[in-house]
């Protein structure tokens, strides 16, 4: 038997007066049998005293021969023990105890503001301590109600000339029971303060946010408690109540709440919550208090509600507290109170102030005079009301705890797993990732939930779970069983922490690819990438006669074939505005998700909105046939717009979410039958540390693992970050002989990274110098160029407005020529054409001579002179070459020279002069060495400061002898006939540039060009 009922069963017993004290002897002795009393070891709750420190029953207590002087006195003892056992600390301590001493501190240090801690010394509530803010530990997780003190009953003397004793009275709520409270109309205030009295403790004594108040005041308009109103803000109190409508409305309300909670949470197998709970079950739902200061007069529909909530609530944690008027002046409310099921009755009596004033069972100072249902006729003395203070500290406390806790997310670790790379992928990826009411929920990834959606609004927790997703299931699958593309269009880099960076070197395992504020064309490439695998798979299972990847897996046991999880963050970037890159993405996504399920492809997709997606609205069909393949839906808090977006056009579920981290998680494509109400973890930086420090460990420890699962380094992009030329893979394996050509796509690059034939193709051809301009927006090659080959037009130009980028290309093709060469193998003039390139074309020289070759710079008064030495240089080459028959596919090798201009255009002046002897120009100088040097591997490099100046010094019938160029921060409408009367749609921005290429590709490409060298010597 619970402590409640047994402090019921002996105070009952005590209502029947001094005469009729042996009945109550005997009624008590007939229920020791049936009393659960405490174990003899168990401390007492809130205590830490043993009950038999408290509760002493003699032997000889029950005997018949005993007189009731004996064993009264015990059994209200044993009352009194009870109710202070299960009233404990804030439950039951009165006003003026030191219990409320740290509250009323809290409340004298200053009102906070909704979102920032109390200003306070440490405030402890149920035994938690924290500076500032009282917050939910361990203790408070497990809270267990007991009963809340009211006042106490006063018990005459057993004989005459004896001393009055009294029992604290206490009433059970909250797993309890509802209350009413019976007063005449004139002394509603008294029972207006038993409420507040009642009220402070509970939400005092309970953990913050745990409880929920709902408060229908029609005549004072919440006045009466109104020093709990800062608990509104924190979602701790709802606006009170003043018209029977909005009442009707909330009834309507809980008696849906009530619904839900007896099929979903009892189910037929529990009789309450509290029973639930004592199974081992969390409880999810918090305590409700329905608060009527009035009682209503209600329709036949919400009067059958109310006593269905009165009837039904108390199991599911709703409860009611009336304060209902006696007499005439309310006929309909005494027939209705009398009806409210499960209910303790207080009611005020108006005989107290009429006995004599030496009379013992006189209430002090003539205060009213209470009964109540637990103590019969035994009269009762309730407590004052709290003081005004303690209400208003206890509210602010209460709401600013209230609004930590619903900002602080559950904690990850108990999510991780005992062991790492302990499950298998054949069959799918399972990942939990939050808590519900129900523990842990679990994302899965596998044939009826291939793909997942995420959306949410800035700083509602989207990031967060991704990185759950993440760190989960790379803790979960070894490197062999899961591959990661990690793409992030947005600014932040959430996922920077998978790849080295600073003095960190930790690398994600499972990674094959981590963008950081990603280019649309990089994520196509992604896309791209992973659509060949695709491909791969299904011409393997084409072979085995399987039909998905786990019949692949089966058929070829060991050879790897892990599952490919794409990650894209802020997603619809890559698919705005409409053009060919958006198109593309959007036939890549389609066939991904229609098709990935068969070849074990997820895709994971977030964003803060998925209105306005160009390149899906425009396109008929495209939003419902993607979209349509993602059963998995997690929206955390976001607009009632974007909730019906995100998840269905009638499911608005996700515009209620309020906290950090909450989510609505939905596997039946958003309907709303399939809502669940979640909490999303939070992985602490200590045990991301600590997660990450193990991964590396394992990573290492594996021995002889092929590069297909997962050794090799991941493609790291970082949108924003200069490319390097130093830094750059393919630059630093140069040494001194060409820059292979390129094998294959991305499919054969991610087969066999890094496996290269230097010089050589596997059919013989011949590997040209590859001038290196920048990386592209690829997963391969490691970095792009021009091949300057012996034939027309090979040579390259930088065009644009843009000096950082325009110098940048220049170092990086020269001196990537250099490494490639061999000894004297290169010649190189620099021409500054204005002063201000004189440092950039000394440090492209130091560069060049530390590969070992020649490279001299010349100032700018030296161009006409160098034009005409390099004009030269082509003609003896030329005469060179016919001298001995021979063309220069197959006579000796000639030293290649370059002849680099800074600036070209600014000596436009000086290129146009003619010689007075030779009647040559400058320009004529030019356009020879660009029309006839290729061919006798004489190549010019310039950078023009805009496309019309380099038409214009090449002139109308040499344009097509620069048939490489990359241009800085040039609109493409101008770029429309270098690029052979096709539209560029390509990016020039700072930091981006756009490479075309006449030989080596048909369309222009977004690149990143390299950034300027600095004065230094290769360390190599």
């Amino acid at each position: 038997m619970s402590g409640t009922r047994r402090v019921r069963t002996l105070v009952t017993g005590i209502q029947t007066c001094l005469g009729e004290a042996l009945s109550l002897a005997d009624r008590l002795e007939a229920l020791a049998d049936q009393v659960e009393l405490p174990e003899p070891d168990a401390p007492l709750a809130g205590t830490g005293t043993r009950p038999t420190d408290q509760l002493h029953w003699p032997d000889d207590a029950w005997h018949t021969g005993s007189s009731a002087a004996q064993r009264v006195p015990i059994a209200l003892s044993a009352a009194a023990s009870i109710a202070r056992e299960q009233a404990p600390a804030l439950a039951g301590a009165r006003w003026s105890a030191p219990a409320w001493t740290p509250v009323r501190q809290a409340g004298l240090a200053g009102h906070p503001t909704p979102g920032e801690p109390v200003s306070a010394p440490e405030v402890s509530v149920q035994g938690v301590s924290a500076p500032g803010v009282p917050v939910q530990g361990a203790a408070e997780r497990h809270y267990r109600p007991g009963l809340w003190r009211v006042g106490r009953v006063i018990v005459p003397p057993l004989l005459p000339g004896g001393v009055a004793a009294e029992v604290p009275l206490a009433v059970s709520l909250l797993d309890g029971g509802n209350l009413r409270i019976v007063v005449d109309r004139d002394r509603r205030g008294e029972g207006v303060g038993v409420v507040r009295g009642l009220l402070t403790r509970v939400l005092a004594a309970a953990p913050a946010g745990s409880v929920r108040v709902i408060v229908y005041d029609p005549y004072e308009l919440g006045a009466g408690l109104a020093g709990f109103a800062p608990l509104r803000a924190a979602g701790v109190a709802s606006p009170t109540l003043t018209t029977r409508t909005r009442l009707e409305g909330v009834l309507a309300e809980l008696s849906a709440e009530v619904g839900r909670i007896t099929v979903d949470r009892l189910g037929g197998r529990f009789a309450s919550l509290r029973e639930r709970e004592a199974a081992g079950l969390p409880r999810a739902e918090p305590w409700r208090l329905l608060v009527l200061l009035a009682w209503p007069s209600l329709a036949d529909d919400a009067a059958r509600a109310l006593a269905a909530v009165a009837a039904q609530g108390p199991a599911c944690g709703v409860h009611v507290i009336v304060l209902a008027e006696e007499g005439a002046a309310a006929p309909g409310a005494r027939r209705g109170h009398d009806t409210l099921a499960h209910a303790e009755t207080l009611w005020l009596t108006d005989d107290g102030g009429n006995r004599p004033a030496g009379d013992p069972g006189r209430p002090e100072g003539d205060r009213p005079s209470w009964r109540c249902s637990l103590s019969g006729p035994l009269r009762c003395d309730l407590d004052e009301p709290p003081p005004p203070d303690l209400v208003a500290a206890v509210a602010q406390i209460v709401a600013a705890a209230a609004a930590h806790e619903a900002a602080r997310p559950p904690n990850a670790r108990a999510l991780l797993p005992e062991t790492l790379w302990s499950f298998d992928a054949a069959g799918g990826l399972a990942v939990p990732v939050a808590f519900g009411p129900d523990g842990p929920v679990t994302l899965r990834f596998d044939d009826d939930t291939v793909h997942a959606l995420v959306g949410g609004q800035a700083g509602a927790g989207k990031s967060t779970l991704l990185l759950d997703v993440v760190y989960g299931l790379a803790a979960r699958y070894g490197p062999d069983q899961l591959r990661f593309h990690l793409l992030d269009f947005k600014e932040g880099l959430e996922f920077a922490q998978f790849a080295p960076r600073g003095d960190d070197p930790f690398v994600l395992p499972h990674a094959d690819t981590i963008g950081m504020d990603s280019d649309r064309e990089f994520g196509v490439a992604v896309l791209r990438h992973v659509r060949a695998l695709m491909q791969r798979r299904a011409l393997a299972m084409r072979a085995v006669g399987a039909r998905d990847l786990r019949g692949l897996r089966a058929a070829q046991v060991g050879t790897g074939w892990p599952r490919i999880m794409i990650v894209i963050d802020e997603f619809q970037v890559m698919l705005t505005p409409l053009d060919a890159v958006s198109r593309e993405a959007v036939s890549h996504l389609e066939v991904l998700a229609r098709q990935g399920r068969a070849y074990g492809i997820h895709l994971l997709l977030a964003s803060q909105t998925l209105s306005g997606i160009d390149a899906l609205d425009a396109t008929a069909g495209k939003r419902g046939s993607i979209f349509g393949q993602f059963a998995l839906r997690i929206a955390l808090r976001t607009s009632i717009s974007e909730s019906r977006v995100l998840l269905s056009t009638t499911n608005e579920a996700a515009g209620a979410l309020a906290g950090v981290g909450e989510a609505i998680v939905n596997r039946r494509n958003g309907h709303p039958a399939g809502n669940e109400l979640v909490r999303v973890a939070y992985p602490e930086p200590a045990l991301l540390a600590t997660l990450r420090a193990s991964l590396s460990s394992a990573n290492v420890s594996r021995t002889n693992v092929s590069r297909a699962a997962g050794n090799r380094p991941p493609k790291v992009f970082v949108g924003h970050a200069p490319a390097l030329l130093d830094d750059n893979p393919l630059f630093r394996s140069l040494a001194g002989t060409p820059a292979p050509l390129d094998r294959g796509g991305p499919d054969r690059d991610a087969l066999d990274p890094g496996h290269q034939d230097p010089g050589h193709q596997d059919d013989g051809e011949v590997a040209e110098p590859l001038a290196l301009v920048g990386v592209p927006l690829d997963l391969h090659p490691a970095a792009v160029g021009v091949r300057l080959s012996p034939l027309p037009g090979r040579n390259l130009a930088v065009l644009g407005p843009l000096r950082r980028e325009a110098v940048g290309v220049l170092h990086a093709a020269v001196t990537s020529l250099a490494a490639q060469a061999g000894p004297d193998g290169l010649g190189v003039d620099i021409v500054a054409v204005t002063g201000e390139m004189a440092p950039v074309a000394d440090i492209l020289a130091e560069r060049v001579r530390a590969f070992g070759q020649a490279a001299e710079v010349h100032p700018p008064a030296a161009l006409r002179r160098v034009l005409a030495q390099t004009s030269d240089a082509v003609r003896a080459r030329e005469e060179s070459a016919l001298a001995v028959g021979t063309g220069p596919q197959h006579g000796p090798a000639q030293p290649l020279r370059l002849l680099v201009l800074f600036a070209a255009d600014a000596g436009r002046g000086v290129l146009e002069a003619k010689d007075p002897v030779s009647r040559r120009s400058g320009l004529d100088d030019l356009r020879f060495v660009t029309r006839r040097g290729p061919v006798q591997r004489v190549h010019l490099l310039g950078w023009w400061r805009g496309p019309g100046r380099l038409l214009d010094d090449l002139g109308p019938t040499h344009r097509d002898d620069v048939g490489a160029w990359i241009a800085v921060g040039v609109p493409g409408n101008d770029l429309f006939s270098l690029a052979g009367n096709r539209s560029v749609t390509a990016v020039t921005s700072a930091n981006r540039a756009v490479l075309f290429d006449r030989n080596g590709q048909a369309e222009a490409r977004t690149i990143i060009p390299f950034a300027p060298l600095q004065r230094q010597v290769d360390a190599r």
